[in-house]
Parts: structure tokens; C-alpha cells; sequence
């Protein structure tokens, strides 16, 4: 939905007298979340539909699809526009903070399946089912506004500006 806004945005007739530079790269990253989670969906149905899931790695793939993201997107977009900056950041951060949850939720299902924790629900489990949807919801706004809300950007070029 954020792609297709951000769409609207850079080709609509109402926007004309907007620089469409800075609205380029916002289009570019939200194209590349759209692509990620489509891909996501897409091997989420096969493996469901095969019946693939192993009781041990259930979830391996949204883990390593997320990380491959965050690896795409440092490496290969260049950001010039502060819109697209801080999109980045958010983004980044989003993904690193979901790639955690699934590692640290990886690690517990590793755990009970071995034995050497007992099955039983616990507090990290609703951690990870609101983080992971809090992350998501973060990086639509962020996509949707364009602006540093949480001030996460500001916070990491004040580091940067301290380390040089």
C-alpha cells in the first residue's frame, strides 16, 4: 500500500510543484519492502501448502529474508534526500530489530525442541508477537510520512558526529 502511495505521489497531477527527487527514494525503499514481504508471503504459502515447517526452524525464512533485506538495502541504495535518509534508518532499524526477534524466538524453539526447556508460554512470546508488528507498523509510517517521528535518524547522526 505504501509503494502505490508513494507512487501517487511522485506521478500525480496534484504534486507538480513538489521536488520529485526527494519523493524517488522513499518510492525506491518502499518498492523494496513490497518485493521482501511479497517474497515472504509467496514462500509462507509453498512451505504451508507443502506442509515443510519443521517444528525446529519454523520461521528460518522470515529471518533470513530480513536480513537479506537489510544487506540489500545498506549496500545497494544510495540515499541523497533527507527523506530518503531517514526512511533508510527506519528501515534498518526496523528489520534489524525484527531479525532479532525471529533469532531470539528461533533460539527458544531450538531449546524446547532439544528438551532442554519446557514447553510453556511466556513473556517473550508476547514480546515477539507486538515488536514484530510494532516494527512493521513503524516502517509503514515512516514510509507513509517521510518524517523522523521517533527521532531515530536525529539519535544516529549525533552519533556519528561525536565518533568523527
Amino acid at each position: 500500500m505504501t509503494t502505490l502511495l508513494n507512487f501517487v505521489r511522485m506521478s500525480g497531477w496534484q504534486f507538480k510543484n513538489i521536488d520529485k527527487a526527494k519523493l524517488k527514494e522513499p518510492l525506491q525503499l518502499s518498492t523494496i519492502m513490497f518485493l521482501s514481504y511479497f517474497i515472504g508471503s509467496v514462500i509462507d504459502y509453498f512451505v504451508n501448502l507443502k506442509e515443510l515447517i519443521s517444528y525446529l526452524y519454523p520461521n528460518t525464512y522470515f529471518l533470513l529474508l530480513d536480513i537479506l533485506t537489510v544487506l540489500f538495502i545498506y549496500n545497494c541504495v544510495n540515499t541523497r534526500s533527507e527523506q530518503g535518509k531517514i526512511c533508510k534508518t527506519y528501515l534498518l532499524v526496523g528489520l534489524l530489530c525484527n531479525s532479532l526477534l525471529f533469532l531470539v524466538i528461533q533460539i527458544e524453539v531450538f531449546l524446547v525442541f532439544e528438551g532442554l526447556k519446557s514447553y510453556q508460554p511466556w513473556w517473550l512470546w508476547y514480546v515477539f508477537a507486538v515488536g514484530v508488528n510494532t516494527f512493521d507498523a513503524m516502517m509503514i509510517l515512516v514510509l507513509l510520512l517521510h518524517k523522523d517521528f521517533l527521532k531515530l535518524h536525529f539519535l544516529f547522526n549525533q552519533c556519528q558526529l561525536r565518533n568523527e
